[in-house]
């Protein structure tokens, strides 16, 4: 700076025009490693000087892919999860002819709900995944769901598992030291844009526990907010599992069924990731 000052008095270049000598046109931010895409500083804007002197600001990838990176944490989606699409969801895994037919189905089902998303909304419809097999790709395939609605249309999700949702609601009644009570729990879980309740029926059921849940599957349903809801039990046989009588009908009218197969692939993505390991560790 102070060689420039110098040769501006050498000069006698005025103040303006030390102005126009520093900022000459083109890029003016520097590109760092605090940018993912290595094209700005880190701040999500790239700067230029047009050749009239003005600056000019344009938006870096860096800045969407950080606001995506928010809702995936403000949805609650788990660290193993984060990366799932429903492209990657794998349908030829399945080893029985049937189920690869019926994942194909559910991958076709969850792929026109993400593209129609916004109809869905209008009608406040969500999804009803099940099987009466544990780790067939319920889970797998809703997050997935929710992770593309996050991408291309920038919904604001949560994933629960219904047990979590639960004890979270009693952990507020007991710890007082907590900062978040029970009503504002139930209210960002009715709220939510699309919430994603895992594992329906797992839960034991209780009085307390089916009057909460059809708190908050009917708000949902009467204001439209779309659910995706994953179980073991068709929907034909919830009453038995709610006596009440007033979840089978609500989950009914504001969910598509979406059948899964009867096949868990939890093993066979297992071992998957460890010849994965076994390759890197004896390439």
């Amino acid at each position: 700076m102070d060689k420039i000052q110098d040769l501006l008095l050498k000069t006698n270049i005025s103040n303006d025009s030390e102005q126009m000598f520093r900022m000459k046109p083109g890029r003016s931010t520097e590109a760092t490693a605090k940018c993912i895409y290595g094209e700005c500083d880190g701040s999500g804007l790239i700067y230029s000087i047009k050749e009239d002197g003005q600056e000019i600001a344009r938006v870096c990838k860096c800045r969407e892919y950080k606001k995506q990176l928010r809702r995936i944490k403000s949805a609650r989606i788990p660290t193993d999860h984060v990366d799932n699409t429903i492209k990657d969801f794998q349908t030829e895994i399945y080893k029985k002819e049937e189920s690869v037919s019926i994942a194909r189905y559910a991958k076709k089902v969850a792929s026109c709900y993400v593209e129609q998303y916004y109809e869905m909304e209008d009608m406040g419809k969500g999804l009803y995944l099940y099987s009466k097999t544990k780790g067939s790709g319920k889970t797998r395939l809703s997050i997935a769901i929710i992770n593309d609605l996050i991408i291309k249309h920038k919904v604001k999700p949560i994933y629960i598992s219904v047990v979590n949702m639960l004890n979270e609601m009693k952990n507020s009644f007991s710890n007082k030291e907590t900062n978040v009570n029970s009503y504002s729990l139930m209210e960002s879980f009715k709220q939510a844009q699309v919430l994603v309740l895992d594992d329906l029926g797992v839960e034991k059921t209780t009085e307390w526990s089916e009057e909460v849940l059809t708190q908050i599957i009917d708000e949902r349903m009467s204001y439209k907010r779309p659910t995706i809801i994953t179980s073991n039990i068709p929907i034909s046989l919830l009453q038995q599992k709610y006596p009440v009588g007033r979840i089978k009908s609500r989950i009914e009218k504001m969910t598509f069924p979406v059948i899964m197969p009867e096949e868990s692939i939890r093993e066979l993505l297992a071992k998957q990731e460890n010849d994965k390991i076994a390759e890197m560790f004896f390439k």
